[in-house]
């Protein structure tokens, strides 16, 4: 018995060594490796004054006006994903932040596996006649999202900006460290930056405007642990960020 099971164990650990690759593969389609961290970092609110949040679907039914009473001051609310998806919960999120007084912005999941033109057509669709005070903003991330060549990648996400840019919308990227490294740097330099991260903002040479540094965050009117994010800046910094309207096609 004792030989039996002793095999079993070595044949699963040949198994496993094996096919490495495949469930690595499979392991970063669920969960993004830059995303473990648990980003529970203390923000000092005299440092970082402008607070807000990003929400989903998955955040359930949301009571803006006890969010807007707890010292929030914007919101991020999921729109789109791919060439088709759009988030069950965008349109009462969005009025229920806006009649809260919060500001608002709206944010897609960028699919590595579809045409940036397309992905931007259904996302201005998907939000139309819905004005905003932030940026629409790109959420560029690895998990979730298939192996596919760094160029592609690249190219539909200038695509995109530049398609949302051509039609008079401010553009901001959304990612973590890792994803930065390998697709941002270097070829969206001008784009504003909301990056998630452990590391507190401030250093020299950190140009992030949001710095998303907590997913499980507790905030009034919403039952489940929420996405923490701040300003990179002064409450006047804020307001005058707002207020930058430039678009330059890249």
């Amino acid at each position: 018995m004792i030989i039996a099971a002793v095999a079993a164990v070595a044949v699963i650990a040949v198994c496993v060594w094996l096919n490495r690759g495949r469930i690595g593969f499979l392991f970063n389609r669920i969960v993004d490796p830059a995303s473990l961290p648990a980003m529970d970092v203390e923000v000092s609110r005299a440092e970082f004054p402008v607070k807000g949040i990003d929400v989903s679907h998955h955040n359930g039914k949301i009571d803006f006006r006890k969010v807007a009473a707890d010292t929030v001051d914007f919101v991020l609310i999921k729109a789109t994903e791919g060439v088709g998806l759009v988030d069950s919960c965008m349109a009462r999120n969005y009025d229920g932040a806006v009649e809260a007084g919060l500001k608002v912005g709206f944010y897609h999941f960028f699919r590595f596996d579809r045409g940036g033109v397309r992905q931007g057509r259904h996302f201005m669709y998907a939000t139309e006649g819905r004005p905003t005070s932030l940026p629409m903003v790109i959420d560029v991330e690895t998990g979730g999202n298939p192996d596919v060549d760094y160029y592609m990648v690249v190219g539909r996400l200038r695509d995109m900006i530049n398609f949302l840019k051509r039609h008079g919308q401010r553009v901001m990227i959304y990612c973590n460290g890792n994803t930065y490294d390998k697709y941002i740097r270097g070829n969206f330099d001008d784009a504003d930056l909301w990056l998630a991260s452990e590391h507190t903002p401030g250093v020299k040479g950190d140009r992030r405007e949001l710095w998303q540094h907590s997913h499980a965050g507790k905030v009034k009117g919403i039952a489940t642990p929420v996405d923490i994010n701040t300003f990179n800046g002064s409450r006047n910094e804020f307001l005058k960020w707002l207020e930058n309207d430039s678009v330059p096609i890249q």
